[in-house]
């Protein structure tokens, strides 16, 4: 076996089935992605880190049903890191004594050319995932212009292989990008883009959030539902909807599923739990975090108890200091009272 063919055998992936969630929102956004594709167009899913992506784009090539390529673009690539490059020598030696009298020696370096991922889909029709192509600096994407455009990839000069490849008819691409304000993105030029479907994937909706954290974590419905709409109004009043909430809900699930948490405002590991995934991800201090975080639980017990019409004993009367003080032992409150939105928390979201 080749050194090309082994490094093929290590570089290609396979999607495992079962692992993708699909609601109607999804199914949409993956139909219109297929139609691109199936024509031969590369696809661009571009939007905030955690809605989805590089899941998307991995369900997307598993549904060409052709062997992935998958590349994570980096900031110290070079062009040979995409098409490949020489490496090793192959020395060969011909010693010719047939008349004894005369010695005839043959000395031969030649270096050896070796496929990198690009090159490799190219050649063999595979299914290219590049994901956060623009971490990579665009001169280095430059190779891909000729391969989506002309279909010919454009290799350097070597001795033991043509310097053009003809792009295989199966070849597709798919692309992922974070906003280009992120740290460590660079600009796409405008000659790539323009050869790019371009699908902007916002937040996923509260469907969406719900089943993936049911299908991922095994939490129940109900659970699952109080997680998306509490990370959800959390990230709305502190200004936290740079990045998805998928990421938390997904953490604060899978935790709470594993450990036998219940999910339930007055659960103080529920509460703890929250408070060390979301605090973080705020630009607010820790006791404007606290006070944000106390209001949506006080919140959250209200709605209770009205769809539960419980009697006159509050079952969830947790006094606001046993909370704060196991969340934060600071006591300090913001100036401005947080004015509550309740169509965040609500039955029928926007």
């Amino acid at each position: 076996m080749t050194n090309t063919e082994n490094h093929k055998k290590r570089a290609v992936l396979r999607v495992r089935p079962g692992q993708f969630v699909v609601t109607p929102a999804i199914e949409r956004v993956a139909i219109r992605a297929l139609r691109y594709l199936t024509s031969g167009f590369a696809i661009h899913l571009r939007g905030p880190a955690g809605t989805g992506k590089t899941t998307l784009a991995m369900h997307l090539a598993n549904c060409l049903d052709r062997p992935i390529m998958l590349i994570f673009g980096d900031d110290e690539f070079k062009s040979s890191d995409l098409i490949g490059s020489e490496s090793g020598y192959t020395h060969k030696k011909l010693l010719d004594n047939y008349i004894h009298s005369v010695l005839k020696v043959e000395d031969e370096f030649k270096q050896n050319w070796v496929d990198s991922r690009l090159t490799l889909a190219c050649r063999e029709g595979l299914t290219l995932v590049y994901d956060e192509f623009n971490r990579s600096r665009p001169e280095v994407n430059n190779v891909l212009l000729s391969a989506l455009e002309e279909k010919i990839l454009t290799l350097p000069p070597s001795s033991n292989q043509p310097e053009y490849l003809h792009v295989h008819p199966k070849f597709r691409a798919i692309f992922t990008s974070n906003p280009e304000e992120y740290c460590g993105v660079h600009a796409t030029q405008d000659a790539l883009m323009d050869r790019l479907v371009t699908i902007n994937m916002p937040e996923p909706d509260e469907l969406t959030q719900t089943e993936i954290l049911t299908h991922k974590t095994g939490l129940n419905h109900e659970y699952a539902q109080l997680v998306v709409r509490l990370v959800k109004a959390f990230r709305s009043l502190t200004g936290g909807e740079k990045t998805s909430g998928l990421r938390s809900c997904l953490i604060i699930a899978k935790i709470c599923a594993e450990h036998d948490i219940v999910v339930t405002p007055e659960n103080s590991d529920f509460r703890e739990i929250c408070a060390d995934v979301l605090f973080n991800r705020t630009k607010l201090s820790a006791s404007e975090s606290t006070t944000v975080f106390l209001e949506l639980l006080n919140h959250l017990r209200v709605q209770s108890q009205s769809v539960e019409q419980v009697d006159h004993s509050d079952p969830y009367d947790v006094a606001e200091e046993e909370i704060s003080g196991e969340l934060e032992p600071q006591t300090e409150a913001i100036a401005e009272p947080v004015t509550l939105d309740e169509s965040l928390l609500s039955d029928n979201p926007n």
